[in-house]
């Protein structure tokens, strides 16, 4: 076999099907006697195989140059100049077929080879997309069942935080009326402190329950994907120096605008981002891509966050988009549903991939408002 990095044409798969077939066809040419004239039609025939086997083991480069080595081959067994003993045991014998007929099937061998090789990448193209769509078709299908659980988690959210937020409330006006029944000075009165500054924080985690459960309406417009990024990244900044994290972002020379509502994408961003500077290690690095890409079904425009934490087990990869799922012990679960929840609204979807232990890298390809 052909070392790694070889040409296809050295390797001992080529050698084996195409090189020693396409060898003893041609002996056998030379070695037979002009008199068997069906025996050399049945050879030149043979020369067929090995193409369209070229066709199919290395595509269209593999049945063409399988063509020309059979054409230089068969030529001068075709054409050769036959002396009057050529017929004589021992001579290398020509072949006795016509001339047109010689000269058509070195033109057919060569159309055999173009057709094949053609058919055969197109059938790879295709198999590949094929291969690709099934790839994308899970990907949305797991969207899908995921908003599916969003919902009917939200509907529940939605219902438990608002019986929940009326409770508080009262709560928190009869601690403003004790708080001024006791002196300022008195301890118990930083107890009614401490119970205001707990409802108010019970308060503020029902609204992030809310603010999944009911998103806010989206307000779509044209918008660059690379101004919620720098506003995501300013916004993430304080945090990230904090822990000595380096946010790094790669954007393309040329905007990627896509049709969304710029605040929801800022929100989007940012809780992926956040996600990835809590879960990097201190004075690590986290780095933020934007590229255009083709998928089978469109033009996205893909941003992948990729951090250098412990990564996302894989069974946990299901899940890691679920609320209240987190793998913090200090962790709601909201951010990463929050934003799964939002792509879905701007008919994107957002993916997890990377190797445990090596970091994430959380995927989110939104539509873009111009292909290339």
């Amino acid at each position: 076999m052909a070392k790694a990095g070889s040409p296809w044409a050295l390797s001992g798969r080529a050698f084996l099907t195409l090189w020693l077939p396409v060898l003893a066809v041609t002996v056998a040419h030379f070695a037979t006697p002009m008199r068997h004239e069906w025996l050399h039609d049945v050879l030149r025939r043979l020369y067929y195989m090995p193409i369209i086997v070229g066709a199919f083991l290395f595509g269209l480069r593999g049945a063409l140059v399988t063509s020309l080595v059979v054409t230089v081959l068969y030529l001068p067994h075709a054409f050769w100049l036959v002396g009057p003993h050529a017929h004589h045991h021992g001579m290398i014998q020509a072949d006795p077929t016509g001339t047109a007929n010689k000269l058509l099937e070195l033109l057919l061998y060569n159309v055999v080879a173009l057709v094949t090789g053609l058919l055969v990448e197109r059938e790879q193209r295709a198999r590949r997309a094929v291969e690709r769509t099934l790839v994308e078709m899970k990907a949305i299908e797991q969207q899908l069942v995921r908003a599916g659980r969003l919902q009917s988690l939200g509907e529940m959210t939605a219902g438990l935080a608002h019986e929940i937020k009326n409770p508080l409330a009262s709560l928190k006006t009869a601690a403003a009326i004790v708080a001024d029944e006791i002196p300022v000075t008195s301890p118990r009165r930083k107890m009614v402190a401490i119970i205001a500054k707990e409802i108010d924080r019970l308060a503020a985690l029902l609204d992030r329950f809310l603010a999944f459960a009911r998103p806010g309406g989206l307000v779509f417009a044209r918008v660059d994907l690379g101004q919620p990024v720098e506003r995501a990244v300013a916004l993430v900044k304080a945090q990230a120096d904090a822990r000595q994290v380096v946010v790094r972002v790669e954007t393309p020379p040329t905007a990627l605008v896509i049709e969304g509502d710029a605040d929801k994408l800022t929100q989007i961003i940012l809780n992926v981002l956040l996600n990835a500077v809590q879960f990097s290690p201190d004075g690590g690095r986290v780095q933020v891509r934007c590229q255009a890409c083709s998928l089978a079904h469109g033009w996205f425009a893909l941003l992948s966050v990729v951090d250098q934490g412990r990564g996302v087990p894989a069974q946990d990869r299901e899940r890691i988009f679920d609320p209240f799922f987190s793998t913090r012990a200090d962790g709601t679960g909201l951010g990463l549903a929050i934003a799964s929840r939002l792509m879905d609204e701007h008919r994107g979807y957002i993916e997890v991939a990377g190797s445990e232990g090596q970091g994430a890298e959380f995927r989110l390809f939104l539509p873009l408002a111009d292909a290339p």
